[in-house]
């Protein structure tokens, strides 16, 4: 009775051990694939840029919502100023686990409604929660990792990689886009959760 309890244990912590390395090698598909996604859609992209994407899906948009009102003028500002480049698809952070990036094209071309486009935003940004600075900097590194191996020529990458250890050694996690980046692609979105984004697409007929 004793080997055969052994040998099932050994079955099950092999099976466990399957398991565990089936789960991190896909991990790391899911990295590499949103990582080629980026740089397919958006060839300027620094590791800054990357990094933003990933920390994006991981914490969603709840550091920008500190302030309601402050959000809504910034957000009404924006709109008001911005030109529209027909982007209507919303693109994964990341690997797309969380959040979504959605286009402010899409109010500004009368898609969706403003109050409805914001609202599913408010919403999306409680779900926010504070980054654990050591556990998000010991992922990070990891996706760092996997970026390096992979063929790409990406500018400054040396620099932004040792800029970006230095902020998170410093507690500090939010980054912008870089100006590269700015001045290539004009960015205009908001950060909404998977719920939020496809129940408003499903209102707007998308």
């Amino acid at each position: 009775m004793k080997k055969q309890n052994n040998f099932i244990l050994s079955v099950y912590n092999l099976l466990a051990l399957i398991f565990i390395v089936s789960g991190c090698q896909q991990d790391k598909n899911e990295i590499r694939q949103a990582v080629e996604n980026q740089l397919k859609i958006y060839p300027q992209s620094s590791l800054q840029d990357i990094y933003k994407s990933f920390f994006q899906d991981e914490f969603g948009p709840g550091h920008l919502v500190e302030n309601v009102s402050y959000a809504r003028e910034y957000f009404d500002l924006e709109l008001e100023e911005m030109v529209s480049q027909g982007r209507h698809n919303a693109e994964p952070c990341g690997t797309g686990k969380n959040f979504y990036r959605v286009p402010m094209d899409l109010v500004k071309d009368g898609i969706i409604p403003e109050e409805d486009y914001f609202s599913a935003f408010l919403e999306s940004a409680s779900s926010f929660t504070t980054p654990d600075v050591i556990a998000w900097k010991q992922q990070w590194n990891e996706i760092v990792g996997i970026v390096e191996k992979m063929d790409h020529d990406i500018p400054n990458f040396k620099e932004d990689k040792e800029a970006l250890s230095k902020w998170l050694d410093q507690g500090e996690t939010v980054v912008h886009h870089s100006q590269v980046y700015n001045n290539q692609y004009d960015p205009h979105y908001r950060i909404m959760g998977k719920a939020q984004w496809e129940k408003l697409k499903s209102m707007a007929g998308l």
